[in-house]
């Protein structure tokens, strides 16, 4: 692979977008997928919410490694994180 191949690691946006807090906690509760505990989804908000630049945007490309990040960490599972990135996606595009 070249030094411009392009990887799948790197198919999300990187436009960051404006999100509040509360529309965090609001996505990542109100789609709730069934294998996430509480305590994997106060960890899950509380790690977007601080991913955050100060002007209080994100990109899809900062919620996909968060959250890739998360899972090899084994702190949540494949099928949350692909859960879970799968409502921002919809959200953040």
């Amino acid at each position: 692979m070249g030094l411009f191949s392009s990887s799948s690691a790197y198919r999300y946006s990187r436009i960051e977008k404006p999100i509040s807090a509360q529309e965090i906690k609001q996505l990542v509760s109100r789609f709730k997928i069934r294998s996430l505990i509480s305590e994997e989804e106060s960890l899950v908000e509380n790690e977007l919410i601080a991913r955050r630049r100060g002007n209080g945007k994100i990109s899809l490309q900062q919620v996909y490694d968060l959250l890739t990040k998360l899972k090899n960490q084994n702190k949540i599972s494949q099928v949350d994180r692909d859960g879970l990135l799968s409502v921002f996606e919809e959200h953040l595009n």
